[in-house]
């Protein structure tokens, strides 16, 4: 058992961050960045696992994220390293040219997590927005420093993709160079960050190799201070929603298990396929189209009888088990239900403080339920910290991100923080939590201009 206080894990100051990043990079590479950007992770009150079958997520931005300094180059060549001491192995060199499909041969000569960068830049210069694509022979110097716990469940990679694409555009696009330094900030429409957000979405899909269906990139690049998106990934519109009512005498809580996962190892993308089986039994390209407008409650029942009907008698359907496809749709289906339940609560009527808290808290935590279950992407650290937080007198809580390790999202009244915290602090020497404090955009930090 553990019983030292527990383990804060800071956002850090981002001015401080960007000038001790600028003396790092000058070291490194002989020479001054040109900039330095910045973009942070996600938690997700709700939606996990639907994003790529068109179901509504609520996402918030994280304070904590990712810094990239850079500086261009015209050669086609990206030279990148990351201060992050379990990935840090020197100066990774990668020809852009070379950059391509994850299934291509060759592609497994660059560690994992520089193809999310080169990844990024080979979507870009495929940008339907011209005034987004870097030009042809743009290559950089890179740096990279992160806040956020390396597979912690709070989109790590998509915030170095994100941090990484601003980098790219800002010094090799036509916007960036008619908008130098915290200017592109602005110049930055919401068109635009859905635009850059579609672009690293196709760099970890086909140059990765992970199965993401937009939320994380979405969030980093399109969220806002103090709100909360609310998210249709049928078409990636989107709602900002103040919940800064709902934190008074409230706290969302991150539990970094110290965990790690990887998405692009198949487990993930097993599931995925899964339920993308379970779409072809019923008939449709997305499950959000199996129920209607509002997703109510008994058409994930009919549903769920339909696909028996249609599958009474065999055991597999395109290779899958029909099992697991069964639990994965009805995961996917009563998460949507329960997304929608929250926009409704969220974007409607006036609910009170404490009644809105005591619904979020009952949906995170049949959430976390499904994700175990149905899902199947739990782990037992995970589980236990759900039942440790409960215990101590959380009002809800919930395993974030794609699963198989990861974080714990837990909504607290302020006056059990403290309990709680300890309670869950015992279960393992690696825990360590993270304020969730709905937090700004991907954005240029520096030269201010």
């Amino acid at each position: 058992m553990n019983d030292a206080p527990p383990r804060w894990l800071a956002p850090g100051e981002p001015a401080s961050i960007a000038q001790n990043l600028r003396a790092r990079f000058s070291e490194e590479f002989g020479t001054d960045p040109e900039g330095i950007w910045f973009a942070p992770g996600r938690a997700n009150l709700n939606g996990e696992h639907i994003d790529f079958h068109g179901g509504r997520c609520l996402p918030l931005a994280l304070p904590h994220g990712t810094y990239a300094a850079a500086r261009a180059r015209n050669d086609g060549v990206l030279r990148v390293r990351t201060l992050e001491a379990s990935l840090d192995q020197g100066v990774h060199e990668v020809t852009i040219s070379a950059v391509g499909p994850a299934d291509a041969e060759g592609q497994d000569q660059y560690p994992g997590w520089t193809r999310y960068v080169s990844g990024v830049l080979w979507a870009l210069q495929r940008a339907d927005d011209e005034d987004l694509r870097p030009d042809p022979q743009f290559g950089a110097d890179l740096l990279i420093r992160s806040t956020l716990p390396v597979g912690g469940g709070l989109s790590s990679s998509a915030s170095l993709e994100c941090a990484a694409a601003l980098a790219f555009v800002g010094l090799g696009s036509a916007l960036g160079r008619d908008n130098p330094g915290t200017m592109l900030t602005d110049a930055l429409t919401d068109a635009h960050r859905a635009d850059v957000a579609a672009a690293c979405m196709r760099a970890e899909v086909e140059v990765v190799g992970a199965g993401t269906g937009g939320l994380d990139q979405t969030t980093s690049l399109r969220a806002a201070e103090g709100m909360l998106l609310s998210l249709d990934c049928r078409d990636f519109s989107l709602q900002r929603v103040a919940i800064s009512f709902l934190l008074r005498g409230h706290r969302l809580i991150a539990v970094d298990t110290d965990t790690p996962h990887a998405l692009s190892d198949g487990e993930f993308g097993s599931r995925r396929a899964d339920s993308e089986a379970a779409a072809a039994v019923l008939g449709v390209e997305r499950l959000r189209d199996a129920l209607s407008h509002r997703a109510r409650r008994a058409e994930v029942d009919d549903v769920l009888a339909r696909f028996d009907e249609l599958t009474a008698g065999q055991d597999q359907i395109q290779g899958r088990p029909v099992d697991g496809c069964r639990r994965r749709l009805k995961h996917a289906l009563s998460e949507m239900v329960r997304s929608e339940k929250l926009n409704h609560h969220f974007t409607g009527e006036c609910h009170g403080v404490t009644q809105m808290a005591g619904e979020l808290g009952e949906v995170m935590t049949a959430g976390h339920s499904s994700m175990r279950s149905n899902a199947q992407v739990s782990f037992p650290l995970a589980d236990s910290v759900v039942e440790a937080a409960l215990g101590a007198g959380a009002q809800g809580a919930r395993l974030i991100g794609g699963g198989f390790g990861g974080s714990v999202l837990i909504m607290a009244p302020e006056a059990a923080v403290d309990k709680i915290t300890r309670s869950v602090g015992r279960l393992s020497r690696g825990i360590r939590f993270l304020e969730v404090t709905p937090s700004g955009p991907a954005r240029a930090l520096w030269p201010a201009t």
